[in-house]
């Protein structure tokens, strides 16, 4: 089953203490980008790559990967707004959404969530909470949720192109924000998301501690 990806670099290196990209950060001689792409260039079933990446930095993106499936748009303002730019580009059914900063993705993980494309127009990678999560409000504990029915939220989230190009305009539309991609599915689109069990290795490089 064929499908685009979007891979989201338009972001920064701030909480990481960065004072660039962090997509350009280095791991055993290899950057976060290069990490990253690397899973879908190996892929035959991954057609089309959409890079969201600042306009001032495509250049130093272009030199790091060339290959004849990339393809490049400018981010927006906030990451709705990237994802929304790089929908309009997807030529396949089907298309993975990435955080740029989530290189550690594996190739079971990319399996899982093309097979259940077979029997679902959406899915996302997600790992069973480890910790009690208590609802606090105001600095106060209000309740404490049920762990066994928790679980996190990872990306690549996948969907049916067209399902989630509707639920981005929609969202535009309205000015409604969402924190990840499935949350305007869950929104827009009266279809089940399947949760695809993911890996806690799959981590997302945000603060200092997570460049070690």
């Amino acid at each position: 089953m064929n499908y685009s990806l979007i891979l989201l670099c338009a972001g920064s290196g701030k909480r990481t203490g960065l004072k660039y990209n962090k997509i350009f950060y280095k791991i055993n001689n290899q950057t976060v980008y290069e990490m990253n792409i690397s899973h879908f260039l190996e892929d035959n079933r991954c057609k089309q790559i959409i890079v969201v990446t600042k306009e001032n930095e495509i250049e130093d993106i272009r030199h790091l990967v060339n290959d004849s499936r990339i393809e490049y748009v400018f981010g927006g303002k906030e990451r709705q707004d990237s994802v929304y730019e790089g929908l309009q580009k997807v030529t396949e059914d089907y298309v993975f959404i990435h955080d740029g900063a989530r290189p550690y993705v594996t190739k079971q993980s990319i399996d899982d969530l093309v097979e259940c494309l077979k029997t679902y127009d959406a899915g996302l990678l997600m790992v069973p909470c480890k910790d009690t999560i208590k609802e606090v409000k105001e600095g106060i504990v209000v309740k404490t949720l049920k762990r066994e029915t928790l679980m996190q939220a990872q990306t690549p989230q996948v969907f049916k192109s067209e399902d989630i190009k509707v639920a981005y305009q929609k969202a535009k539309d309205e000015g409604y924000v969402a924190t990840d991609d499935s949350q305007l599915f869950e929104r827009y689109i009266d279809k089940d998301i399947k949760a695809v069990l993911g890996d806690y290795s799959n981590l997302k490089i945000t603060t200092q501690e997570d460049l070690k």
